[in-house]
């Protein structure tokens, strides 16, 4: 059987991880769980913004 290529975008699980870490704070905060289109914008700045640092301090990724 042939093995399916995935894609992955890495830049895609940050955001997913920094919108759950959102959440998560908020649950705790006793807040209900909501993200608004500003917020939302805030955090692809964000996963935008440790991605590239990564890039850059990662030699590996760097290189490819």
């Amino acid at each position: 059987m042939s093995e399916k290529k995935k894609l992955k975008s890495p830049i895609d699980s940050m955001i997913i991880d920094l919108i759950l870490e959102h959440y998560n704070i908020q649950c705790l905060e006793g807040k209900r769980e909501t993200l608004s289109g500003d917020e939302f914008m805030q955090i692809v700045e964000l996963a935008e913004q440790q991605y590239y640092e990564q890039v850059l301090t990662d030699s590996k990724v760097g290189m490819a």
